[in-house]
């Protein structure tokens, strides 16, 4: 028989529930009587206690049983017998009737370790001891990475918390969040294939897309905090459901891209800042979507029409505001265009836009996705006379040659939005308009944005945290 000191038992009761394999079982015999506590971990690894058994040494005999009688046949129904179940047996009184309960508990499990205490509450000091446990299985957060071998996504364990962590460890994770309405942080404690059942919870992080180093708190088995994150809701779908939710594959990042804005300035001032609205608005609305900045170039191009019937040949060129600049220097250059009274009223000058454009693409990244917007109401003129009776460019610009060694060259897309739509199918702004073709007044920008590859389309969203190949994975679902 032992007899220990209270920092003594609260020891030997902790490595004990610290190791237990299937349940521990602690009786408490004193002068009143007998009660039976089991400790238990459920499916998560939490470890729980509760009071299986109480009695008065007045109740155990009232039917005419011994003690020694009674005590066994509540052993036979609450204690296993198997050997590797631990059995303590604590006591903090002597008589008959303690003497009783241990030999009868002893009879029925023999290596039960029986413990001299005295002015022990074994309720209170179980609470306190499980409650301040060790884990006994690894807490995970569920994570999202690439395949190597064929790059579908998997859902894998990257380990916040190992078997024997302690309340009030923490733990630091770095994970990407790719979703612009935030994302979900599921800690789970398996032993293998994921199941709903091993879920310790399922919280939805407001956060916006970027990388993020996540502190996690253990703040109790079953329990994990991430103090850092303000907001944090539980999610209230199934797993399956939100499973369900996963694309196969992470959206591909938008390639670097270059947008030529193309503005016709002739006009009224209504017409000139209707165009205009239409440019600023798709540079803002691309500046909001692309989350790397500085892989978005934009220009801005203003162009009027050609001067005919004068003695001199016309030598007017476009207005170039900006070239390759960012999206809030193409926004102010946009600003410093002015609208211009036309001077022939069935083309513009936008074959010389091509030309200037055609020339400066010249030195631009292969990589580059190039997108040229043009905004007006007039064709552009034709190389030479033809049967439109449109006079030919002064420079004698061909349009068309021009926006095909484009598109061959740097992979340009073209899109028109139109002050009145073309009736002719031969109209120059079918052509010019091959990725898009929109009037003035119903543009779906979304539409235009993915036709000319400066956004990608819209996908299933990933809701739980993206961590690359090389990162350190804990478990795998």
């Amino acid at each position: 028989m032992n007899h220990f000191a209270e920092g003594g038992l609260r020891g030997y009761l902790a490595d004990l529930i610290g190791s237990f394999r299937e349940r521990l079982v602690v009786v408490e015999i004193d002068a009143a009587g007998t009660r039976i506590f089991e400790v238990r971990a459920d499916e998560v690894g939490t470890t729980h206690h509760t009071r299986r058994a109480a009695a008065k040494w007045s109740t155990l005999t009232a039917a005419g049983d011994g003690v020694y009688d009674a005590v066994l046949r509540v052993a036979r129904d609450l204690i296993s017998a198997d050997e590797g179940d631990p059995v303590v047996v604590l006591r903090s009184a002597d008589g008959q009737e303690q003497e009783a309960a241990v030999r009868a508990l002893r009879q029925w499990h023999p290596s039960a370790q029986v413990v001299e205490v005295s002015e022990v509450k074994v309720e209170e000091l179980l609470h306190e001891l499980v409650a301040g446990a060790p884990l006994r299985q690894a807490y995970d957060l569920i994570v999202v990475r690439k395949r190597a071998d064929d790059g579908r996504l998997e859902l894998v364990g990257r380990r916040l918390f190992g078997p024997g962590a302690k309340p009030g460890d923490d733990a630091h994770v770095t994970v990407t969040c790719t979703d612009a309405g935030g994302m979900l942080l599921a800690v789970s404690a398996w032993a293998g294939p994921l199941q709903p059942s091993e879920l310790l919870s399922v919280d939805h992080a407001p956060l916006s897309p970027g990388r993020y180093l996540l502190r996690a708190v253990l703040e109790r088995p079953g329990v994990v905090r991430f103090p850092g994150i303000p907001g944090l809701q539980p999610d209230t779908r199934s797993w399956a459901e939100v499973v369900a939710t996963l694309p196969s594959r992470l959206q591909p990042a938008p390639r670097p891209a270059h947008l030529v804005c193309a503005i016709e300035t002739a006009g009224t001032a209504k017409e000139f800042e209707a165009r205009c609205h239409w440019a600023g608005y798709i540079i803002d609305l691309l500046a909001e979507r692309r989350l790397d900045l500085q892989q978005l170039q934009v220009s801005v191009v203003g162009y009027g029409t050609h001067v005919f019937g004068t003695r001199h040949t016309d030598r007017t060129q476009p207005t170039l505001a900006v070239w390759s600049a960012s999206a809030a220097e193409a926004r102010a250059a946009l600003e410093s265009l002015q609208p211009t009274a036309p001077t022939y009223p069935n083309g513009a000058q936008l074959e010389d836009v091509l030309a200037e454009v055609s020339t400066r693409l010249l030195p631009q990244p292969v990589n580059t996705r190039t997108a040229l917007l043009t905004i007006g109401a007039r064709p552009p003129h034709p190389p030479r006379s033809g049967l439109d009776r449109v006079p030919p460019c002064p420079a004698r610009y061909d349009w068309l040659t021009l926006l095909r060694e484009m598109e061959q060259r740097h992979d340009l897309r073209s899109a028109v939005i139109c002050d009145n739509p073309p009736t002719a199918p031969s109209s120059p702004w079918h052509r010019l308009g091959s990725a898009a073709l929109f009037q003035v007044d119903a543009v779906n920008v979304e539409e235009l944005m993915i036709r000319l590859g400066l956004v990608t389309p819209p996908a299933a969203a990933l809701s739980l945290p993206f961590v690359s190949q090389n990162e350190d994975i804990g478990g795998r679902h």
